[in-house]
């Protein structure tokens, strides 16, 4: 049976729909706002400098599943390379949100943070006080995101007058958080705190790979760590020279005349004995 252009669009969205699962919804309402045009989208991951640029919705198809497939990629867990579908609803807000602060379609949006999987979310969570244990990151509800030349406070608002999820600003990052789940928001900790736990570890670290050294080369684990040092010395910095040995003249100075002793010790014999007078 030949299936026309939208009915095929609908089966795409269905299929997407059952595999998200818990996904807030496939089709949501509110993207109403959006229909009338192609919806694209520009995505990039700062940290490797991967990109995906899709038309991800066409009207009379709806959702193309190539498009999210390839938004699902850019999404995934890069600590397991675990992929799963993106909410299109996550997808829909991020580019009304680009829409609403004037950001040009061609902008991307750049994603720092949006698949997580059940491990990579825990060990978040036990170093990061703002990672959520029930994460909607692990539902591929969820995204940080910024966007080139528009402040994390503007993002912000709009997100809070679209009333479409939870949103936070992650001021000290430069990121803003969006998700599909209920309408909230939250005052995020900042990350100073961790300092401290991160030059421990590093002094840790330290003080391991110095003892590894001494057990693997004895005494010469000694030399090694000491040549380790002195190649961490500033380049360029001349050892220090040694002191000059004195010259002679200022020895034969210092030395005492052995030709007047001699002298001396002469006239020291020659001299007659006196006699003690009795009394």
């Amino acid at each position: 049976m030949r299936m026309t252009g939208r009915a095929l669009g609908i089966l795409a969205v269905l299929t997407v729909a059952t595999q998200l699962g818990g996904c807030a919804t496939a089709l949501p309402l509110e993207s109403a706002r959006l229909d009338g045009e192609p919806r694209s989208v520009v995505l990039q991951h700062p940290a490797s400098g991967e990109t995906a640029s899709v038309t991800y919705w066409r009207p009379g198809d709806g959702y193309d599943p190539a498009a999210m497939r390839e938004i699902a990629v850019l999404f995934r867990d890069r600590r397991s390379d675990e992929v799963i579908p993106v909410d299109p609803a996550l997808v829909d807000m991020l580019v009304e949100l680009r829409r609403r602060v004037g950001a040009p379609p061609e902008s991307p949006i750049r994603i720092t943070s949006g698949y997580r999987s059940s491990a990579t979310n825990a060990s978040l969570a036990r170093t990061n006080p703002n990672v959520a244990e029930n994460s909607y990151h692990m539902r591929g509800q969820a995204a940080d995101f910024s966007i080139a030349g528009i402040p994390p406070s503007r993002l912000a608002e709009e997100a809070a007058a679209m009333q479409r999820g939870g949103y936070a600003m992650y001021a000290h990052t430069g990121h803003v958080h969006v998700d599909t789940g209920p309408f909230r928001t939250w005052t995020p900790k900042t990350g100073e705190p961790r300092a401290p736990q991160i030059l421990e570890a590093q002094a840790r670290a330290r003080a391991n790979a110095q003892a590894l050294a001494m057990k693997n080369g004895g005494g010469k684990g000694r030399v090694q760590v000491a040549e380790a040092t002195v190649k961490a010395a500033k380049p360029g910095k001349p050892p220090a020279k040694p002191a000059k040995a004195p010259a002679k003249a200022a020895v034969r100075a210092a030395a005492p005349d052995l030709s007047r002793v001699r002298v001396a010790l002469a006239q020291v014999k020659e001299m007659p004995v006196q006699k003690t007078a009795k009394r």
